[in-house]
């Protein structure tokens, strides 16, 4: 029988960059929060980062963090249970600033094969959303 390591991943690990934290694209189904919203929620929840913490992975100021976190608390009372994710994007996508969050993202599975039509339903948003946000960062 082969024995398999299993590490335990410190946050320190995330932060000084030796992993990747891999976010899956189902927690931007809910349309009542934004791309931005739902991934700091995603972060603080899943990994019980720190808004200092989760400012450093993004590349955005933790007091902003912090507001964002805030706001979606009281958007909702409780978080859905994530279902099993249909797609993953690494979370480093989000440091480059010249784009949005979401046109990052739209990129990133563009460039893995990801067609409109499918990036339309990850996202719960119309197949033209999808390529209006896809053509506008790559004009950046």
């Amino acid at each position: 029988m082969t024995e398999i390591v299993v590490r335990i991943i410190k946050k320190t690990d995330f932060l000084k960059g030796k992993y990747n934290i891999l976010v899956p694209t189902n927690i931007f189904l809910d349309r009542e929060s934004s791309i931005l919203e739902a991934l700091v929620e995603y972060l603080k929840e899943e990994y019980k980062l720190k808004y200092t913490e989760i400012g450093k992975l993004t590349n955005r100021d933790q007091r902003n963090i912090r507001t964002i976190y805030l706001r979606i608390k009281n958007k909702r009372i409780e978080r859905g249970k994530i279902q099993d994710p249909n797609s993953y994007f690494p979370l480093s996508i989000v440091k480059d600033r010249s784009k949005s969050i979401f046109e990052s993202i739209i990129i990133y599975l563009r460039e893995q094969g990801a067609s409109n039509k499918t990036l339309s339903i990850i996202f719960n948003r119309s197949t033209k959303t999808i390529s209006t946000v896809y053509n506008r960062a790559k004009k950046k």
